[in-house]
């Protein structure tokens, strides 16, 4: 019935089941996504290698950058495609030996010295590098059951191929102008040409050295031959595994799976590259990009045979310790501004290489305005003299990282090494003689530091001549400034006897200063016996870097041996030992690794006893996991004598003195040519039999007739082996000292061998080198010690008189030295006058 009304049932609006609709997919995707976005693989996960094919599915622009770089070449199987020399039968003559390299089928051979010392045939197995050289290798030794994916031995043969000049050259080691004799650790078959121990960890992936102690076998293996991928990004099973999830969103927890190096700090990237661009000694195995270098490793500071006295480079210390030394890492600057990370070549080869960063007004820098060169020369370069370089095995040039601006004014006062004198220098000054073996800056700097009279006036010249052309460019202003007067700081203290303690105390505890300087402050301050350089180190122990507090603790070690010494009575003792004992305890649970090692180190050389009076049970605890730490640090390179001397020291330390004699021994099994080992075995036997004769006497007749000559044999027989031991070290230091007549700072070798001297009754030899021990380091209490001690016992006493003197200046509250001083006193006044000589 039409009504005029519409009767019919409203309609539902459309928009309502879309909406629901929406709202359920929503809610799914919502739900996806929560799940997606929280998802993880968990805690336990650890990501595993997977090699280079892995990553090129998705990488291949980065793979194809990477391919024929130097890291993808670091090492490869000896081929026809790898192999740049000329087997060709050529003769390499070098020191009385002639080697000849030839091919033998598809082999590539060399007749060399072996291992014995005769002529043998050798098959190269592998290559190693690429330019501007490519060495070549040798599986000396491999064990007969072996598996197939295992290394044995590896040597590195001298013979070497200049890449450039195609050329065959004999790698001579530094400061050695004479034949290596196979028994020799540097001759190619020695310790130091070993791959598995000096090279392999930085020139393969995941390397795994798996030395065998009880066989003396190396089962070395690696994921990938060189430097590839997961060498910097660490193993990558987790970032495939998440890829390959096609999730929307990567791990919660682990992120994309692989180091987080791209972070608002630099410091994760440039520890990433540390490892192999450093000069530095293992903590811990197993390190992974991302994780922190202190923790596993103890980077060299700036020692006087690796670095200038104002932190430049002398010797190859592949880098990082010069960059952490420079104001560009200090403003974040990181290794892929300037190197293409897969390439790993510079992203320019011009001076864009600076100005694209140091973007000023237009011609501040790259002009001639700021250089006062002519463009175009390499004075006009920014690297020449901001980066100089310095050529290493003979034919690799590599750059100063410390990024600094040449300071002729330091050379002048110091004589410290600068840019303009480096370029400028010219042998064609000096007659003809005296310009053998300048082949560059640093020669000539080693033979001023020799002695030379005509090398170093004339760079004395040069220098002067340069600071003043710098004075007449820039008004006097040198650039140094305040913001890296530790560069100054540094060279004075090295340079001034006297003022050198104050000025290593002042530097340590300098904030603006790089944490490497202060640490090497602290180092040098290790020996020194004032109270205010102990309350520098103290002070030091507070500070936030695993460098600066671990160099702060051979002070602290010291402070504590002089305590035991001299303490008169408990009360003195504690009141004097107890804080000490209380930092170190503290700094065994100390967030690094590197600084637990050091306190550990040094809690070792303190009494258990008095170690426990102060401890409560955690610092007890805290002590024994850093002391296992610290054992495994030294075991981590178990093929290396050095390591096992260290563990024989340490074990003295605790008085577990058949653990000591192992370890030594150990040592010289290891490299019988090694020297160290044996004056310390031949001390702890001389002491153990020392031992044994007092406890024979005491027992008085409870001991049979057999038993005392059983006994008395035993002891004997140490006594000799212990004076045997000391002969064979004596030969080897003389050798050591020898080769070291080059190097700058050799005191402690000199002493050593003036001590050997002594023993072997060479007493004109003793008095030689204790003089020159003591040249070089005057204020070493140690040396003017043996110096007194040895001219009382030949009479001299006015020399002996003279040198206790010196003592006392150091230390006049030392009892010893006061001991001394006085009986040398009585002993002059009674002998006779000398009548004048006519």
């Amino acid at each position: 019935m039409d009504n005029g009304k519409d009767n019919s049932r409203p309609k539902r609006p459309v928009w309502r089941p879309v909406l629901a609709a929406i709202i359920v997919l929503a809610a799914v995707v919502g739900g996806y996504l929560y799940v997606d976005y929280n998802h993880t693989l968990g805690d336990e996960v650890r990501a595993t290698y997977v090699g280079r094919e892995s990553c090129i599915e998705c990488h291949q622009a980065e793979a194809d950058l990477f391919h024929g770089s130097h890291h993808d070449l670091a090492m490869d199987v000896a081929s026809e495609e790898t192999v740049l020399a000329k087997f060709d039968g050529t003769k390499i003559p070098h020191y009385g030996v002639t080697s000849t390299v030839f091919r033998q089928g598809d082999k590539f051979m060399v007749n060399t010295e072996g291992p014995d010392g005769d002529m043998q045939d050798f098959e190269v197995k592998y290559v190693f590098g690429v330019e501007p050289l490519q060495q070549y290798m040798v599986e000396l030794r491999r064990d007969p059951d072996a598996k197939e994916d295992e290394v044995g031995q590896l040597q590195v043969l001298r013979l070497s191929w200049d890449t450039e000049r195609k050329r065959w050259f004999y790698l001579t080691p530094p400061d050695v102008d004479e034949k290596i004799e196979s028994t020799d650790p540097l001759h190619w078959t020695g310790i130091t040409q070993r791959w598995n121990t000096s090279c392999a960890e930085c020139h393969s992936t995941n390397l795994e050295r798996n030395y065998d102690a009880r066989t003396g076998h190396f089962h070395t293996t690696f994921s990938e031959i060189d430097v590839s991928c997961e060498a910097c990004h660490g193993p990558g099973s987790l970032h495939v595994e998440l890829a390959q999830n096609k999730g929307l969103f990567w791990d919660k927890q682990h992120g994309y799976g692989l180091a987080k190096l791209k972070t608002a700090s630099n410091v994760p990237q440039v520890e990433a590259c540390a490892p192999c661009h450093s000069r530095r000694t293992g903590l811990c195995n197993g390190f992974r990009p991302g994780e922190r270098f202190d923790d596993f490793f103890a980077c060299q500071v700036l020692a006087d045979q690796i670095y200038q006295d104002d932190g430049q480079i002398r010797d190859e210390d592949y880098v990082y310790g010069s960059f952490i030394q420079s104001k560009m890492y200090h403003q974040g600057i990181r290794c892929t501004d300037c190197h293409d990370p897969h390439s790993a070549k510079l992203k320019y080869d011009d001076n864009r290489l600076c100005t694209s960063c140091h973007q000023h007004p237009a011609g501040k820098y790259d002009s001639v305005n700021h250089h006062h060169h002519e463009m175009g020369t390499p004075g006009a370069s920014c690297v020449e003299c901001h980066m100089p370089s310095t050529t290493y095995m003979d034919v690799d040039p590599r750059r100063d990282h410390s990024l600094r601006v040449p300071r002729p004014d330091m050379s002048v006062k110091y004589g410290t090494p600068n840019a303009c004198t480096a370029c400028h220098i010219d042998k064609s000054k000096l007659d003809p003689a005296d310009q053998e073996g300048l082949k560059q800056y640093l020669d000539w700097l080693i033979q001023a530091e020799l002695g030379n009279p005509a090398v170093g006036a004339e760079l004395k010249r040069v220098d002067q001549q340069m600071l003043d052309a710098v004075n007449q460019w820039y008004g006097g202003a040198t650039g140094a400034p305040v913001k890296t007067r530790y560069y100054e700081q540094l060279a004075q203290a090295k340079t001034s006897a006297e003022e050198g303690p104050a000025l290593m105390m002042e530097l340590a505890l300098d904030a603006t200063a790089p944490a490497i300087f202060r640490a090497t402050a602290l180092q040098a301050l290790g020996q020194d016996t004032s109270q205010q350089s102990l309350e520098t180190a103290i002070e030091a122990t507070r500070e936030s870097d695993a460098k600066v507090v671990s160099a702060a603790l051979p002070r602290i070690d010291t402070a504590i041996a002089r305590i035991l010494e001299r303490a008169t009575s408990a009360t003195e003792l504690q009141k004097q030992l107890e804080p000490l004992v209380e930092i170190v305890n503290q700094l065994t649970d100390h967030p690094f690794r590197r600084v637990r090692i050091s306190a550990a180190a040094v809690a070792a050389g303190i009494p258990a006893e008095l170690r426990n009076r102060w401890s409560d049970a955690d610092q007890r605890r805290s002590f024994e996991k850093a002391l296992q730490e610290y054992k495994e640090s030294l075991l981590l390179e178990n093929d290396r004598p050095r390591n096992h001397l260290m563990l024989g020291s340490l074990y003295e330390l605790m008085n577990q003195s058949q653990q000591a004699i192992d370890a030594y021994r150990a040592a010289i099994r290891l490299d019988p040519h090694f020297a160290g080992p044996r004056t310390n075995l031949a001390a702890l036997l001389e002491s153990n039999a020392r031992q044994m004769d007092r406890e024979m006497r005491s027992s008085g007749n409870q001991v049979s007739v057999a038993q005392l000559k059983q006994i008395t044999e035993q002891i004997q027989k140490l006594l000799q082996e212990a004076v045997e031991l000391r002969k064979q070290e004596h030969e080897l230091l003389a050798t050591d000292v020898r080769r070291s007549r080059d190097l700058p700072n050799t005191h402690a070798l000199l002493y050593r061998f003036a001590m050997s001297c002594y023993l072997q009754n060479e007493l004109d030899k003793t008095e030689e080198y204790l003089l020159a021990a003591h040249e070089q380091a005057p204020d070493i209490p140690q040396y003017l010690l043996a110096l007194s001690t040895y001219y009382r016992q030949t009479g001299d006493y006015p020399q002996a008189v003279k040198f206790v003197n010196q003592l006392l200046k150091i230390d006049d509250q030392n009892p010893g030295y006061r001991n001394l001083a006085k009986e040398l006193s009585v002993e002059l006044e009674s002998v006779p006058a000398q009548p004048d000589e006519k």
